[in-house]
């Protein structure tokens, strides 16, 4: 019979504890991916929502939780050999939002990462990824809009034995969801 894999039973229970939160009615779920990668052999489970009654306007905050595991783990795991440290995969969570580039952006940064650590507790590492679209012969700079994407990265990988922790993971994207939304309305 075969054996799901960490990462199976880890992206079913993810999988469905956002969708009940879209069932729920909190969250619209945007998006979501399944990918094995034949080049690297690993594995991406990715799924992406916008809170529920702003999905639809130009600036609703993206959140988008991704599950990765990697050749070394699944060998390990098949193999059950001591290929790795620990058997587990990833997770990582992203969210997109539009900054208006009039604003400080620095200023604008730190207040992020600061109603971030309020609700994450200085725990995951936060980084910011701004990214401007130029059109072709409309090269205007500085550009009135800029995307940030907002990486929240633990740096450590997680098992079966963690799968209690995802609902409370959920959670707290789905505040941080709310609260960047808040703020993107409020900077408008």
């Amino acid at each position: 019979m075969f054996h799901p894999l960490v990462f199976d039973n880890i992206r079913v229970v993810l999988e469905g504890a956002v969708y009940d939160r879209d069932f729920d009615g909190a969250i619209t779920i945007t998006g979501r991916s399944d990918v094995m990668d034949m080049a690297t052999f690993h594995r991406l489970f990715q799924i992406e929502f916008k809170q529920a009654g702003v999905a639809d306007r130009e600036s609703a905050v993206l959140a988008q939780m991704q599950l990765r595991t990697g050749l070394a783990d699944i060998a390990a795991e098949q193999l059950e050999q001591p290929l790795t440290e620990q058997i587990g995969c990833t997770i990582c969570i992203h969210f997109h939002l539009p900054m208006n580039a009039s604003k400080e952006i620095p200023e604008e940064a730190r207040a992020i990462t600061a109603l971030l650590d309020e609700i994450w507790g200085q725990r995951p590492y936060i980084t910011h990824t701004l990214k401007a679209r130029l059109e072709e012969k409309r090269y205007e700079w500085p550009p009135q809009r800029v995307d940030n994407q907002i990486t929240l990265d633990f740096y450590r990988k997680i098992d079966e034995g963690n799968i209690d922790d995802l609902r409370d993971l959920i959670d707290h994207t789905v505040q941080s969801l709310h609260h960047l939304q808040e703020y993107v309305e409020s900077q408008r």
